[in-house]
Parts: C-alpha cells; sequence; structure tokens
C-alpha cells in the first residue's frame, strides 16, 4: 500500500538522540515489537491483525506487529480496567467473545473465515458489527456486537498512532523534552519539526 504523507522523508527516529534514556527505550521498544503472545491465540492474533488492517487502514507489518502486541500485553496484563460500564463483559471476555463472534458473523455471510475475505467484505462485517445488524445471533448472545466495536476500534487506533512510523506520517516531532520547544509563535516550526510539503 502506498502511503500518502505531507511529510515526505519525515523520520521522527532520526532526532531520538535528542530523547531521554526511558523515552528513547520505550519508543525504540515500539519499532521493534517481541512477538509472543500471551493472551491471543495464534488464531486470535492473525484475526486481530486482519481486523485491525481494515479499521486503520494500514498494511506495514511493523505498526500491525507492534498494535497487536500492545493488545496482548494490555489484554494479559493483571491490571484491570478503570470502569466499565454496568452490563459490559470485562475486556479479556469482551475482545474472547467478539473475536469469536466476527468470525462467526464471516461464517453466517460468506461461509468462510473472515481472514480469507476480500477487503470489502471484511469491511462489510465489521460495518454490521458496529451497526448492530448481525445475523450470526448465537455469536452475539452474550456481547454487544457494537460495544465489542467500538472497543477495539478505540484500542486499535490509541496503538497505531503511538507508533513512530505513524508520527511521522502526521508530522508529529515525538517527546519535545528534555529540549522543549524555541519557536512558539503561530506557524513557525523548530528546525528539528517535520516540514509539509508544498505538493
Amino acid at each position: 500500500m502506498s502511503r500518502h504523507s505531507r511529510y515526505p522523508g519525515y523520520d521522527v527516529w532520526e532526532e531520538h538522540q535528542h530523547w531521554d534514556d526511558h523515552t528513547k527505550k520505550i519508543v525504540g521498544s515500539r519499532r521493534t515489537p517481541q512477538v509472543s503472545y500471551a493472551f491471543f491465540s495464534q488464531g486470535e492474533a492473525l484475526l486481530m491483525q486482519t481486523i485491525v488492517r481494515v479499521l486503520v487502514n494500514d498494511h506495514r507489518l511493523e505498526v500491525l506487529t507492534y498494535v497487536i502486541q500492545h493488545l496482548d500485553d494490555s489484554l494479559a496484563s493483571p491490571i484491570g480496567e478503570a470502569q466499565r460500564k454496568v452490563g459490559v463483559l470485562p475486556k479479556k471476555q469482551l475482545y474472547r467473545k467478539g473475536l469469536a463472534g466476527v468470525d462467526a458473523e464471516s461464517h453466517a455471510r460468506y461461509g468462510v473465515d473472515y481472514v480469507v475475505l476480500k477487503k470489502e467484505e471484511q469491511q462489510a462485517v465489521l460495518r454490521a458489527i458496529s451497526e448492530g445488524e448481525t445475523k450470526a445471533a448465537d455469536a452475539w448472545s452474550e456481547v454487544d456486537s457494537v460495544t465489542f466495536f467500538k472497543r477495539i476500534l478505540r484500542d486499535a487506533v490509541d496503538a497505531c498512532y503511538s507508533h513512530p512510523l505513524v508520527w511521522s506520517d502526521i508530522g508529529y516531532g515525538g517527546p519535545a523534552y528534555p529540549r522543549g520547544y524555541v519557536r512558539v509563535e503561530k506557524g513557525l516550526t523548530d528546525p528539528w519539526e517535520a516540514k509539509a510539503s508544498e505538493t
């Protein structure tokens, strides 16, 4: 997939020597995530990666691998949720049952697993789930499809936009500390910030 960016050639990582050690370590780990799953099965990880690819419209393996690893780490963590609406399953159950629901929905509509569908079919399945217009009623009996969709969309986008490749795409310069900003007037940028392409 060709990427269109207003900041061609910009790479936020080129400025990492100006970050503190802790930040370098965190952002650096996002560039090369460890591929091992504590929560997802291999099949669930592949399914989730396929869903994320559709949700964020990004096919770069570096980004997708990080997003899935981040989600897996979050789901495997013993740290609970800060808040959850009454009647909504805990996050781990929501993901587990929701992912099973995605495949069930795919089978109900197209007779095959979600990961082998064409992109347009994958989009149609997710659209139906997001609107609560599901056909696989049994698969969604314990989990609300709209709630599941909102959760995975938010989690996927949050993780995606914390990857340095995506930062570069949108011209985000990463952490400004410890150096800080010098040119704070409207329209001015510091030398290390991304410059938008004129074309």
